[in-house]
């Protein structure tokens, strides 16, 4: 059995390669690829090495290759500061070379965006939200509660979701003795999902705290995690 994918519902699969795909619109959907991430942290003092191979680029465009999208839709927080430009300028002429149409959604960090993609040539439409199969697609940190129920019960009453990113969910697992585990994961809800980040660099947020970014998430009932475990995907049922 191949526990690298899974099929939520007919058409839509989790990825463990931290992606999701939605076979009907073949599209392919990432969150939170913080390009530039370690760069901006050696700006800050904090000296993360800057000689060890981001992959994240090289990771999207094997998944392009496989999937042979028809969009790839980035669910925010595509650059993470605004320093090292011409290395940041680089990955997002990548960005737009992967042979799909690239999607764009605006996350927190994306302040900078706009102009970056003007100096780097690139002729890019950049989204605050996108509908796509009846779901809608966003990043997750604007709003409220209040705003994120009105939103979330009426993309539901049409069979959909709302997939966010910003949240960057990871989970912790042990086998209560010496192992201890901390693994990317999917949240999954009765009319939400957020995807993993993308990037490598995120260690992520225990789900299990029960403590979320997103407002998405905080009025949300959550029934599952899917952990990313050694390349596999492992539903767990949620319990804070």
């Amino acid at each position: 059995m191949n526990r690298s994918r899974l099929e939520l519902f007919p058409g839509f699969w989790l990825d463990a390669r931290r992606a999701v795909w939605i076979e009907q619109e073949r599209a392919l959907l990432v969150a939170d690829l913080h390009v530039g991430y370690a760069w901006a942290h050696r700006q800050q003092g904090n000296l993360m090495p800057i000689n060890g191979a981001d992959d994240t680029l090289d990771r999207l465009h094997a998944l392009a290759l496989e999937y042979d999208p028809r969009e790839i839709i980035v669910l925010g927080d595509i650059v993470h500061a605004a320093v090292a430009e011409e290395t940041v300028l680089a990955d997002l002429r990548r960005l737009s070379q992967l042979g799909a149409v690239v999607s764009l959604i605006l996350g927190n960090h994306d302040r900078q965006l706009a102009p970056m993609l003007k100096r780097a040539g690139i002729d890019a439409v950049l989204r605050h939200e996108i509908e796509l199969g009846g779901h809608l697609l966003l990043h997750g940190d604007f709003g409220d509660e209040d705003l994120a129920e009105a939103c979330c019960v009426s993309i539901a009453a049409h069979g959909g979701r709302v997939i966010l990113g910003h949240e960057h969910p990871a989970i912790s697992l042990s086998d209560g003795f010496v192992t201890r585990l901390h693994c990317p994961c999917f949240l999954l809800g009765d009319d939400v999902l957020a995807l993993p980040a993308f990037s490598r660099w995120s260690a992520g947020t225990n789900v299990r705290d029960g403590v979320f970014l997103s407002p998405y998430l905080r009025r949300a009932n959550l029934t599952h995690t899917i952990a990313i475990v050694a390349d596999r995907l492992l539903p767990i049922p949620f319990r804070n």
